[in-house]
């Protein structure tokens, strides 16, 4: 029990820390915070769209493609001599080049998306960064508004310009979703897959097993072959040996064809066939003959 409350009370302590972190405010200057509402209209009329002059209707115009052309590819002279042009006239201070054309290249995103601002919501809203401020405007489009965050270091310099749209309770839901159903989708087709491997492992022994039968088979025949091929030449020799030897006693073999045929009681030696003649020590034919 006391483990458990420790561990709620560690929880709400927590919470209240990021409670506190979230309640910080930045300390400007009033003259800051016109500088940094100066700035950022200053920004929006660079990057953004181009303001109408005092005394118009007051509609905000889309660049032109040419325009966005032009802005990101300056020269390293132009590209110096607008911001000292920014900095004695607007007191704008960028840090460098690649943060502008950074800028222009995430509002042209936004832009796609969202469309182009029309207006402009009164305020700013400041939140503090690891090395300065951020102040963030939000614009106003056709589809839904977008806010534009300027991030600022210590010497007012500004580092960072990015467009974040600023989507509904139920498009956060909706992207939430599909998040979600993602992530599933990819965890489940992920096991599947592990699934399906881990099941062919049972196909792939059947497969070994059916392949050393077939290589046992093989090597039997192979082995059977061997041996009837040996016992064929084993034969083959013998009968070769047989007839050889016969061939050498040709007169012996048809005396003891006539002997056995007479022995027999037949007149014809045909029928008879001498294979091979062996010599015996036994005497068992003498009492025959007696």
């Amino acid at each position: 029990m006391k483990k458990i409350i420790t561990l709620i009370c560690c929880v709400l302590f927590s919470m209240l820390l990021l409670t506190g972190c979230a309640a910080q405010e930045v300390n400007l200057e009033d003259a800051e915070k016109q500088q940094v509402e100066y700035n950022v209209n200053s920004l929006i009329s660079l990057i953004v769209v181009e303001l109408p002059d005092e005394g118009a209707d007051g509609t905000w115009t889309a660049y032109s493609e040419a325009d966005r052309e032009a802005q990101l590819n300056l020269s390293e002279e132009l590209w110096d001599e607008m911001q000292t042009k920014w900095k004695k006239e607007n007191n704008l201070k960028i840090e460098s080049q690649g943060v502008y054309e950074s800028a222009i290249t995430s509002y042209l995103s936004s832009e796609a998306e969202n469309g182009t601002p029309t207006g402009l919501v009164e305020g700013l809203s400041y939140a503090p960064s690891e090395d300065g401020f951020t102040a963030t405007a939000t614009l106003v489009t056709d589809v839904r508004n977008v806010e534009m965050v300027v991030l600022y270091d210590e010497d007012m310099y500004i580092t960072s310009v990015s467009f974040n749209p600023v989507y509904t309770v139920g498009e956060n839901m909706e992207r939430a979703a599909l998040n979600t159903l993602l992530g599933m989708g990819t965890v489940f087709a992920i096991l599947i897959l592990i699934m399906l491997i881990i099941s062919s492992f049972s196909l792939i022994a059947k497969f070994e097993k059916a392949a050393a039968k077939r290589k046992e088979k093989k090597a039997a025949k192979k082995a059977a072959k061997a041996t009837g091929d040996a016992v064929d030449n084993t034969i083959a020799q013998i009968i070769e040996k047989e007839e050889t030897e016969l061939a050498d006693d040709l007169e012996l073999v048809a005396v003891i064809s006539a002997a056995i045929a007479a022995y027999e009681g037949s007149t014809s030696t045909e029928g008879f066939v001498v294979r091979s003649i062996k010599k015996s020590n036994k005497r068992s034919w003498k009492s025959t003959l007696n």
